[in-house]
């Protein structure tokens, strides 16, 4: 089946989601409600125009194939902060929640801003049976003013890191938030965890399934499934680690955990 069928056709249940993995860092998250959440889509070639970074991984869909209502972009790099595919993505009225610098780059575009919000850690938002908040996360000077986020919906809690070093004392509180999905880079590039940080991290935060990303995109990054798995092990063996296919979806509920 073709992603874009696999993506339009799939309809959680209630108390459920899925969750599907675009490459790099990019999800989309489906409720039982039809409500989709976008996360760091990068679904062009942007990244390779503007600083020679080639895609390895090839993109899975076009832009026009997503109906969001809502997309998060943590930071304003190229393959987080899409600006040649967020556009067609908020097409429909969806609305990007981002962090200032991104704000003022979609501004200086020439974007719709009233589609447009800014936040900083703290931020809360509640759209479309989604709770959204701005999580602390440390790009260093690469990105000073970026996010991660925590989502619910669903009864569930997904902790999407962001591009970020591993400050356990400073991601306490997102880690201490009794999360259900972990997602987290293990590329050890650009200020980002690598895969044995990525494990402790995991260890800290102990969510039910702990889920790697920022890999195989680019030849530039670093970051390697196989390593990081031998890290869980090592430094969080009672924790689950599952890592997806470029394309794959994944179902998630309280009562019946990770599933397919």
């Amino acid at each position: 089946m073709y992603f874009i069928e696999k993506y339009q056709k799939t309809t959680p249940k209630s108390g459920e989601i899925a969750l599907f993995w675009l490459g790099q860092a990019g999800y989309i998250i489906k409720n039982s409600s039809g409500s989709v959440l976008v996360i760091d889509a990068y679904l062009s070639d942007l990244s390779y125009r503007l600083d020679g970074n080639k895609r390895l991984m090839m993109n899975i869909l076009e832009p026009e194939d997503i109906n969001a209502d809502v997309i998060l972009a943590s930071h304003s790099h190229t393959d987080h902060l899409d600006l040649d595919s967020l556009p067609v993505m908020m097409r429909n009225g969806a609305l990007l929640i981002c962090c200032k610098k991104s704000y003022e780059m979609c501004k200086k575009m020439g974007m719709d801003m009233s589609q447009i919000e800014a936040v900083s850690v703290g931020d809360i938002r509640a759209i479309k049976d989604f709770r959204i908040e701005a999580v602390f996360c440390d790009h260093g000077d690469f990105a000073p003013d970026a996010v991660g986020f925590i989502i619910e919906t669903e009864g569930c809690k997904i902790y999407f890191v962001g591009d970020s070093a591993y400050q356990a004392e400073r991601l306490s509180y997102a880690a201490n938030q009794d999360i259900d999905l972990l997602l987290l880079p293990i590329n050890g590039e650009y200020g980002n965890m690598n895969e044995r940080d990525a494990a402790m991290m995991a260890e800290q935060v102990r969510a039910k399934v702990t889920i790697p990303c920022h890999f195989g995109t680019f030849s530039r990054h670093k970051g390697s499934p196989y390593e990081f798995e031998t890290e869980m092990k090592l430094k969080a063996p009672s924790c689950l680690e599952y890592t997806m296919t470029q394309g794959e979806v994944i179902f998630y509920s309280k009562a019946l955990g990770m599933h397919k």
